[in-house]
């Protein structure tokens, strides 16, 4: 009689099922954060890539006109309707120069707009150049000067995920990168020669007098673009607080983690808000307080007469900064700053070298500081 040999299906026990799930678990825990690292760095290298493509506008403007474009600068009669008050950044120049020529022909044209009293259809035709960027803001798009409105994709970071939305000013074309004010942060927008590449309003640095050598010295980096999610975060808004101006460090004592102190006198969100101007507080950098510090301004608006802005990210560790040769670096927030106790720049003083270490240097056009690379 042959032997009868029976298959037996066993199943798995709720054990082993248990220790499936805690593998499956762990090797998700694993991967995960390689994934977010991988589009992460992705995302800094378009970030990278846009650095790169804004300082070629940059050079390819300096060979037209023989200068880099004023940090801010335009038409200024008074009227912030028929002229842009003097405060259009210097991204509108350089628009044609970023394959941006229908936008920019726009932007020198007449174009038909509405009645800036009641936002009804009128008459009202926009001069050349166009209307002051933050009353756009408050008309809103359908309004409103059509140019101010374009979202530009060179001058969005993609690691900063703030979007358009119904809101305050949020309809408007943003932009996420900004230009270097040097170490000057006292009479931000009075006379004197500028510390930084674009450090001053209607006047052109030229490349000769980037004394400190291109490579030596920062142009653009980027921030943050505030928004109304995030206010009171010190990325994207900056402290309404005095007594920083004869002492920088007393800017960081309104730093609270991520947060802007809730003892200040106030807070404002202005940073990127518009990539056609809006002066140094929505499109300017300080080479001051070191990357992802803090921001502050002793005047609410944008009239603060002492600024300090570093330069923010969401890339972990610091930000990027394309030098003033085109090159791109990524600066860490823990470089050298130097004495922050050192009252800041303004006109009135005499230093040359600057005293915020090698991330004031970077800063300045002409200190006469010897750089090393970050």
């Amino acid at each position: 009689m042959g032997v009868r040999r029976l298959l037996v299906r066993r199943a798995f026990t709720l054990v082993e099922l248990l220790v499936v799930i805690a593998i499956i678990g762990i090797l998700i825990a694993l991967l995960l954060p390689a994934v977010q690292a991988a589009r992460e760095a992705a995302r800094r290298t378009q970030c990278v890539n846009n650095l790169k493509q804004i300082m070629l506008a940059a050079h390819n403007y300096h060979d037209v006109y023989k200068a880099f474009p004023a940090g801010w600068g335009g038409t200024d009669n008074g009227d912030p309707y028929t002229s842009n008050m003097g405060q259009l950044s210097f991204f509108v120049p350089l628009s044609p120069f970023m394959e941006q020529q229908g936008l920019y022909q726009q932007v020198i044209g007449r174009t038909q707009g509405r009645n800036h009293q009641t936002g009804a259809a009128g008459s009202m035709v926009y001069p050349p150049f166009g209307p002051a960027p933050w009353i756009e803001a408050d008309l809103g798009s359908g309004n409103g000067y059509p140019p101010w409105h374009v979202e530009l994709a060179t001058l969005r970071c993609p690691s900063d995920a703030v979007r358009k939305s119904a809101g305050w000013w949020n309809d408007t074309g943003r932009v996420n990168y900004s230009g270097s004010m040097g170490d000057r942060c006292k009479d931000v927008w009075g006379g004197g020669p500028p510390r930084g590449v674009f450090g001053r309003r209607f006047y052109n640095v030229t490349i000769s007098e980037i004394r400190d050598g291109t490579s030596n010295t920062v142009a653009v980096s980027e921030h943050v673009i505030g928004q109304e999610a995030l206010h009171g975060n010190i990325h994207g808004d900056y402290a309404v607080i005095s007594g920083f101006g004869d002492n920088p460090a007393a800017c960081l004592a309104y730093k609270r983690g991520q947060r802007i102190a809730s003892n200040n006198a106030g807070w404002e969100t202005r940073r990127g808000q518009w990539w056609s101007g809006g002066g140094p507080t929505v499109h300017g950098f300080w080479t001051v307080l070191p990357p992802n510090s803090i921001s502050c301004t002793n005047s609410a608006g944008e009239w603060g007469w002492e600024q300090i802005m570093p330069p923010d990210s969401f890339h972990p560790g610091g930000v990027n900064a394309a030098m003033a040769d085109g090159s791109v670096r990524f600066i860490s927030e823990t470089i050298d700053s130097g004495n922050l106790s050192a009252a800041c720049w303004g006109g009135g003083t005499t230093f040359t070298t600057s005293p915020y270490g090698v991330w004031g240097a970077l800063g300045s056009i002409s200190g006469g500081e010897s750089v090393p690379t970050p």
